[in-house]
């Protein structure tokens, strides 16, 4: 995953600003942990942690483009939770950052071989008679939900350097 800032502001090809966002936003998820002070320490009110935050994150990649999308059937689409359902992180930052970066790779090579209008599979959380959305609503709803990790981090940050 490079180091990628926003895309250019000269796109206005929809599948190309999801695909520069996803990644803009994948990499700046691992900059805002990057120095952060002893993330698998650093909690917020709720319980998670940095840490937990980012094993979250894999998770929702591979629950939304492998299982949800593309069908395939994975070992634990959900993850390790607790009691309150915040994801334990009883693995190293490296090891976490390692599977974040596997899934990350792995939901760009389903959304590779697809089109935007392709509708998601009945595998997953869409069996009848649920609706499955489409490839290019799975992307904005997994866009949406990194802007608002990002700013999750930014006052976790905030509030373990304070």
């Amino acid at each position: 995953m490079s180091e990628r800032g926003e895309p250019s502001k000269k796109l206005s090809d929809p599948r190309e600003l999801l695909e520069g966002y996803l990644d803009h936003y994948r990499a700046e998820i691992l900059r805002r942990l990057d120095g952060f002070p002893e993330p698998e320490m650093s909690r917020v009110p709720s319980g998670w942690t940095p840490l937990s935050m980012l094993k979250h994150l894999a998770y929702m990649e591979r629950r939304w483009f492998v299982w949800d999308f593309a069908g395939e059937q994975v070992e634990d689409a959900g993850g390790d939770r607790d009691e309150d359902g915040v994801f334990v992180a009883a693995e190293s930052f490296d090891e976490i950052k390692d599977f974040y970066l596997a899934q990350c790779e792995r939901s760009r090579q389903v959304v590779a071989g697809a089109s935007l209008s392709d509708v998601a599979s009945r595998i997953g959380r869409f069996q009848p008679p649920k609706e499955p959305p489409t490839l290019g609503w799975i992307m904005f709803h997994v866009l949406e939900e990194y802007m608002r990790h990002a700013g999750h981090l930014d006052i976790a940050r905030e509030l373990a350097e304070s």
